[in-house]
Order: structure tokens, then C-alpha cells, then sequence
């Protein structure tokens, strides 16, 4: 079961994705999500502690702001299942790294995954680096040459709109 946190624009688009696997996923998120969504796509949602509680894989898509800062901590990894991986490709500070390297150590979640983190770049001598069950990666998915397409031919397509005085 996957736990999506932040079911906006891409939290949304994992669920869906999510779901064409017939995957079965929960939701969380601090607004309210439109139904049709909710019924199109099956997700549940449900309070954190629940997708915490019931959720193999927890990713994070929330936004990072007051509420959201550290919103992954020693108490919220407790409230897991020790076979259960995190996944951030959100904000780093979303997940307080220290007691993330604790819960990975002792085993209180299975493993993590991520793209962002609290400090950037990651520094060298962090205990994530060196350990088996983290999966680390650069986010930098603007990079990729699909990426690069699109901005150009939209800088041109803004470019050429200002010229021509449609803009």
C-alpha cells in the first residue's frame, strides 16, 4: 500500500499512476481533494497517523512551509511499520534528517529514499551516504533533455509572442 502526503499537482499525479498499477493508496493531504478525483482514482483519504500506520511506502509531494517543516520526525517514524520505506522528493526539511539516520538505524522503518534533503548539498560525511537501506539521488529532473525541450521552445514561444505584440 502506498501513502501519498501532499495530494496536489504531483502527489496527484503519483497517485494516478499509482493506481493504473492497481496499487492501493491512501491520501493525505491539509485541503480538501475534489471528489471526482477521490473517485476516479479510489484513493482513501485518511488522517496522517492512519497512512503512517497502514502505508508500505510513504512519499512526501507537500509543500514546505511552517507546517510542514520537520513534519517527518522520531515520533512520526515510531508511528510506521518497521518494514515500511520513506520516500522524499519534496522539500528536504520536511524530514528532520537526524532522526530519520536514527529510525534507519534502529530499524524502526525499513528504508528511504530520497532526492532532497535538510542540508544541500548533502554534506559528505552524513551517515546517509553510507548506509544500505538509503537509496540517494540528485533532484534535478529540469536536467533531463525533455526537460531542456520545453523550456526552450517555451522561452521561443514567449520570445516570439512578445514580438509580435500578443504578449
Amino acid at each position: 500500500m502506498l501513502g501519498v502526503i501532499g495530494v496536489g499537482n504531483v502527489g496527484k499525479a503519483v497517485v494516478s499512476r499509482a493506481r493504473a498499477f492497481g496499487i492501493r493508496v491512501l491520501g493525505n493531504d491539509i485541503v480538501d481533494i475534489d471528489t471526482a478525483f477521490i473517485r476516479e482514482t479510489t484513493v482513501e483519504m485518511v488522517d496522517l497517523e492512519t497512512l503512517l500506520a497502514d502505508a508500505d511506502f510513504v512519499t512526501l509531494h507537500c509543500d514546505l512551509n511552517p507546517g510542514s517543516h520537520y513534519l517527518m520526525t522520531a515520533d512520526r517514524f515510531a508511528q510506521m511499520q518497521p518494514s515500511a520505506f520513506i520516500i522524499n522528493t519534496a522539500r528536504g526539511p520536511i524530514i528532520k534528517e537526524e532522526d530519520l539516520v536514527a529510525a534507519l538505524q534502529s530499524k524502526t522503518i525499513a528504508g528511504a529514499a530520497l532526492d532532497v534533503f535538510e542540508n544541500e548539498p548533502l554534506p559528505e560525511n552524513s551517515p546517509l551516504m553510507s548506509m544500505s537501506n538509503v537509496m540517494l539521488a540528485p533532484h534535478n529532473s529540469n536536467s533531463s533533455p525533455a526537460a531542456w525541450e520545453n523550456f526552450h521552445q517555451s522561452t521561443l514561444k514567449n520570445l516570439f509572442g512578445v514580438l509580435e505584440g500578443s504578449q
